[in-house]
């Protein structure tokens, strides 16, 4: 058995087995309660330590925090069974550096605790853990295995319970989803996630909190799959009846669904990303079901290369969706959109993207981004969600379609003005009856002064300029 040793300033374990001369006999666990109690810190030796259902709790290991840290990469805590690898519940002040946790791609079961989708489980797992760092740490091997139920999802690391974890330049490699937080403070920052077969990180929240307040930025995510549904999964970053949330400064390839995707979430900042080969609506903003509505999203300064569509922001609280208002969407770069084939799923049929650059629903501003080659460059409304929309100071290149407004009868206020289109010829501005950008589309002349447009004219078109 491994061992450890209490030293004046440290403790020290040791993975050899039978335990060196002068070192207690005691697994990793045993170490981590020995140093808690000495109010110390661990330092792992290099080599590989078993860890199946380790506890930090304010009852074991006299209630106190504890820095647990090796040389970097060299300590590897394999799991060998059990519910979780390692739980710090209710603790403050835990710090875990430089480790390598490894899942060896076992079952988990899900964990049980209040507003978790009965579905997660965790390799490591944060409960009401205040002030829990992992630092350059690494999370490898929790996929799921064929043998794990259906709907079933594994996190390398569950953060619940109004948690609030530091997760700064880790890496995630062959995992189902890197981070899953639940109703917890997650800031998520320099992080490498490859190969995640479902989710890189996930924020849920609960229908009517408050803040959320989590962060994901600076990180890197490649290669994101999604193993069912049409859009709960394959996601970079999600984020799910979660508010406040920042997501900013990442870089993102290869998803199977969205880069970045929020349902039912308010005051989101989605912010500086960069994004590339992402099969359906890149940045997606929505309100999924009814009474799941959100508000305030600010999507600004992304850059958005070869998806199946750009930016949508969507619902409007028709069939039986909530309502997603009040966005700004500015300063983006849009390019290379295509009809991408989406397979069904949970009872959903097939469908393909509309490859179209921009859409909004209600009560947004569309300011200064450039789309260039895509069906279509933006759309104002989708049939009768239409409703306060300005359109204003734009450049759209080389889209079949420049500019497209409902022409729902029931279409509210909007306002064209100061863009510029090129390539589109007669379908530089048009009217649409539906989400795609189908026949019969009714075009404008782009280059007339002013305009209006509607049942009572209430959607003014000016000063716009196409060629």
């Amino acid at each position: 058995m491994p061992g450890y040793r209490i030293f004046d300033d440290l403790v020290i374990a040791d993975p050899a087995t039978p335990a060196p001369s002068g070192f207690t006999p005691g697994s990793v666990g045993a170490a981590i309660e020995a140093a808690r109690n000495a109010a110390k810190p661990l330092q792992l030796r290099p080599g590989t330590y078993d860890i199946s259902n380790i506890d930090i709790l304010t009852t074991n290991g006299s209630g106190r925090a504890i820095e647990v840290f090796c040389a970097a990469g060299e300590a590897v805590l394999r799991l060998t069974g059990g519910n979780y690898g390692l739980r710090v519940s209710g603790q403050v002040g835990m710090t875990f550096r430089n480790l390598v946790f490894d899942g060896q791609n076992l079952g988990l079961p899900a964990y049980s605790a209040p507003n978790v989708i009965t579905a997660a489980a965790g390799l490591v797992i944060a409960d009401n853990a205040y002030d829990a760092t992992f630092s350059r740490c690494t999370f490898r091997n929790t996929a799921k295995t064929g043998s794990e139920p259906a709907g079933s999802y594994k996190a390398a690391l569950l953060c619940v319970n109004d948690s609030r974890p530091r997760i700064s330049d880790c890496s995630f490699d062959n995992i189902d989803v890197a981070v899953w937080s639940f109703s917890s403070e997650t800031l998520v920052e320099g992080c490498r996630v490859v190969g995640a077969r479902n989710n890189g990180v996930a924020i849920y929240g609960t229908l009517g909190s408050g803040g959320n307040l989590s962060v994901v930025r600076d990180s890197f995510f490649n290669f994101v799959g999604s193993d069912a549904g049409t859009g709960a999964n394959g996601n970079a970053v999600s984020a799910y009846l979660a508010n406040d949330v920042s997501i900013t400064g990442n870089t993102i390839f290869n998803c199977a669904f969205s880069a970045v995707r929020v349902n039912g979430g308010s005051r989101v900042l989605i912010q500086g990303n960069s994004c590339w080969n992402i099969r359906e609506a890149c940045l997606y903003y929505e309100a999924p079901g009814a009474g799941q509505n959100g508000t305030g999203a600010t999507i600004v300064n992304n850059r958005v290369d070869t998806a199946g569509d750009g930016i949508n922001v969507g619902n409007s609280g028709y069939y039986n969706d909530g309502v997603a208002r009040r966005s700004v969407v500015a300063g983006n770069q849009i390019s290379n959109l295509t009809p991408t084939a989406i397979p069904g799923s949970g009872g959903v049929g097939n469908y393909n993207t509309t490859a179209i650059g921009i859409t909004v629903e209600q009560d947004s501003v569309v300011s200064g981004n450039i789309v260039e080659g895509a069906a279509g460059g933006i759309k104002l409304g989708v049939a009768e969600g239409a409703r306060d929309l300005i359109c204003d100071g734009n450049l759209i290149r080389s889209c079949g379609v420049g500019i497209a407004f409902s022409s729902n009868a029931q279409a509210g206020k909007m306002v064209l003005s100061n863009n510029i289109i090129s390539d589109a010829g007669a379908n530089a501005i048009v009217s649409a009856s539906t989400v795609g950008l189908f026949p019969p589309l009714t075009s404008y002349n782009a280059n007339l002064a002013s305009q209006t447009a509607g049942s009572s004219g209430q959607i003014l078109i000016v000063d716009n300029r196409a060629s």
